[in-house]
This record gives C-alpha cells, sequence and structure tokens, in this order.
C-alpha cells in the first residue's frame, strides 16, 4: 500500500480524536468492529450497532462468526476472512451478514490486521457498510438479463419458425414464375407485372434468408467457408446484383477499383450477401437522383469496403442502433419503410465472423450517410502475408 506523504501523516495526527470520533461514534453509514487475534469481538462501533441492531455489550466477547450465515459458518468462510487479512495484509469482502431480528444485510467492506511494534499480530479491525440496496439493484438486473435472455430464445424460435414456414410457398412461386418467364409473356400489358412479380419474390427470398441467418448467428450455428477471390469482382458481382433495383428507384451505384489486383481470403456468398445488404440499404434511402458509391481498398493486413451515398442520412440518435435487428433509418421521426430492418443486423454477424468490423458514419439527416467494412485479407489461421510497401489507394471519382 501507499505510504502517505509527511503532510497527510501530521494532518491525521492532529485530527486523530476528531476522526475516530466520527468513524466510531457519530457516522451511522460504516460499521467498525475491532476483534482480538482469535476473531473475538473486543470492540463495537455506533455504525455497527445501526447496521446489524446488536448493542455492543450483545456482542462484546462473542466471535464474530456470530454475524456470517449458516451457510458460510459451515464453509469456515469467517475464518477464511481473517486468514486473507492476516497473509496478505488486508481482505476485501462482500456477503450477507445476520442482523438481531434475524434478517440479512448484504455488506461490502474490508478487514485489516493489528500489529504491534514488533509486527506481532494483536487483533483485526473489520470496517464494512450496508449495501444492500446496490445488492438489491444488482439482483433486479441479473432478473432482467435472464427475461431477456428468455425473451431472446423465444423470439428466435418465433423468427426461425416463420422463416421456413415462409421459405416453403416462396419455392413453388418462383419455380412458378420461372416457368412464365421461359414460356415468354406475348402480352405487353404482362410484361410489366411478372417483371414486378419476379422483384418482389426476389425481395421476400432475401428477407427470409436474413431471418433464418439472423436465428442461425444467435444460435451460434452460422459458419462461414473461406474461399479465394479478387476483390474487384466480389465488387462488381455486389453492384450487377443491385444494378436492377437502383435503375427502378433512379439512383446511381458507381464502383471505385484499385488498379492493381487485390486477392482476399472471404466466404464468397456471405460477402457478396453483406455489400447486397449494404446497397440495397443506400439504395432504399437514397431518393431519386441520388448516388451511391462502392469503393475498395486495402492496407497491410486488412482490405477496406466503403458504401457511401447521398441519402437521408442518420440522426445522432439513431446511429449507436442502425446495427440492431428491427432497427430501421426510419424508425425516428419518419414513417417506417419497407422491411423489417434485418439487413444491417445480419451485415454486423457476417463480418464479425470474418474477423472483421463495421462501423457507420453520418452528420445528420438529410446529409447522406457512409458504411466502412474493415476485413483481414486472408483467413485467421492462414499464413502471415508479406507486408505490403505502401497501402493501395482507390482511384477516386469526384463527388458532388
Amino acid at each position: 500500500m501507499p505510504t502517505p506523504s509527511p503532510d497527510t501523516s501530521r494532518w491525521a495526527a492532529s485530527h486523530e480524536h476528531t476522526l475516530a470520533d466520527l468513524l466510531l461514534r457519530q457516522s451511522r453509514a460504516h460499521g467498525v468492529i475491532f476483534m482480538d487475534a482469535d476473531g473475538c469481538i473486543r470492540g463495537w462501533s455506533e455504525g455497527a450497532a445501526f447496521i446489524t441492531g446488536y448493542t455492543a455489550a450483545e456482542v462484546i466477547g462473542q466471535s464474530v462468526a456470530m454475524l456470517f450465515t449458516p451457510e458460510d459458518r459451515e464453509r469456515g468462510l469467517d475464518e477464511q476472512e481473517l486468514r486473507i487479512a492476516r497473509e496478505v495484509g488486508f481482505g476485501e469482502d462482500e456477503r450477507w451478514h445476520l442482523r438481531k431480528d434475524g434478517s440479512a444485510v448484504w455488506t461490502t467492506g474490508v478487514s485489516l490486521p493489528v500489529r504491534d511494534a514488533h509486527d506481532a499480530l494483536t487483533g483485526f479491525v473489520k470496517i464494512f457498510r450496508d449495501a444492500s440496496h446496490l445488492r438489491s439493484r444488482a439482483k433486479y438486473l441479473e432478473n432482467v438479463l435472464a427475461d431477456c435472455h428468455v425473451q431472446r430464445s423465444q423470439q428466435d424460435f418465433f423468427l426461425g419458425t416463420i422463416a421456413h414456414e415462409l421459405r416453403g410457398p416462396l419455392a413453388p412461386l418462383k419455380n412458378a414464375l420461372h416457368i412464365v418467364q421461359r414460356l415468354g409473356v406475348e402480352s405487353h400489358s404482362l410484361q410489366q407485372p411478372v417483371a414486378v412479380m419476379g422483384r418482389q419474390l426476389g425481395i421476400l427470398e432475401r428477407l427470409v434468408e436474413d431471418l433464418i441467418d439472423l436465428t442461425r448467428v444467435n444460435a451460434g450455428k452460422l459458419s462461414i467457408s473461406y474461399a479465394r477471390i479478387m476483390l474487384q469482382q466480389l465488387a462488381a458481382e455486389a453492384k450487377e446484383a443491385c444494378d436492377e433495383a437502383a435503375a427502378i428507384k433512379g439512383v446511381s451505384v458507381q464502383l471505385v477499383l484499385p488498379g492493381v489486383p487485390l486477392e482476399v481470403q472471404v466466404d464468397t456468398e456471405r460477402m457478396l450477401q453483406v455489400l447486397g445488404n449494404l446497397l440495397n440499404n443506400a439504395i432504399k434511402y437514397t431518393p431519386r437522383g441520388g448516388t451511391i458509391w462502392l469503393s475498395v481498398t486495402a492496407d497491410q493486413t486488412h482490405f477496406l469496403v466503403f458504401v457511401k451515398d447521398t441519402g437521408r442520412g442518420i440522426g445522432p440518435e439513431l446511429l449507436p442502433k442502425v446495427f440492431d435487428a428491427f432497427t430501421q433509418a426510419g424508425d425516428i421521426g419518419r414513417q417506417r419503410s419497407d422491411g423489417i430492418g434485418l439487413g444491417l443486423a445480419v451485415v454486423k454477424e457476417i463480418v464479425t465472423l470474418h474477423r472483421g468490423t463495421v462501423e457507420v458514419r453520418s452528420e445528420g439527416e438529410g446529409k447522406g450517410s457512409e458504411f466502412i467494412l474493415r476485413v483481414p485479407l486472408r483467413t485467421p489461421d492462414g499464413p502471415e502475408r508479406e507486408p505490403m510497401p505502401r497501402p493501395v489507394e482507390p482511384e477516386y471519382v469526384q463527388r458532388h
């Protein structure tokens, strides 16, 4: 323990009687117990009497074990508390102690050894306080957490059931639509409805897969399978999959790729799912005539993906929640958009499985947003990569 400074020691010595009076006679917030070397009570403060209900006359000469619960005495914890103080020099503790009326009080405190000028043990001092209110608060939070786990399990079961029930009718609907498309639609008036059906089935299919992936993550069953792919190819395929949705919405999606080929090791399908969710999210919240940039680059150990848009932006109150399930940018102060807010939650989980990170930036509503992925270039257990002489910078286009 640190040695008090000379000024502190002199001040304490000059106020010794005042401090002792405050601690032993006037303060009810802290109890002080003086014991001999065998743990027999020899001194009892006003605070100890207030906390336990015992007067000094009722406890002087008794073993301090009288304050311990029967269960703690059976395990020898009353002796262990003093043993730690004797061997270590102090013993911090928190436990239930017994009051005179038989009720229990949760206490926190410290036991200190008392030694004479020859360093021989002469007794102990125990300083403690009633912390029952803190224990009650902690127990309440424990119960809330347990209830949350139960609700989460029930929610996962419900979502998993709904997802699998939805997956059933989707397959024959897709097959029927595929047959219609192969046979050809001669009537011009039917071509647009058929195209709309195809797009909406695609949206439903992505929604179902997001639901299933989320329940797999929560159950610890979502796994990834690494493969080699060029980062430029990954970005191009993600953009191509979203081109139709962007064209319908009337927004422009621009690729900003490095001139040097970059090979990465990722779960290709899962990473395409990540980029697709980010791009579709940007398309959803970017008004007609807006622009979305998909930029990629790398440093010596990670590749980085930036998805920036000129959309509605995200308010500061929502930024910490965007990766939570069932959260949407339209949740606060706006009408909700299509979907149920699973895409970004799935993005975070898949990126985390890749040992990467994802973050979002926005200067506020109406000022667009930017999502940044940072994912290792190689599998976590793969060979170390030779350091690159310098980061590969993307060839940025001018942004308006």
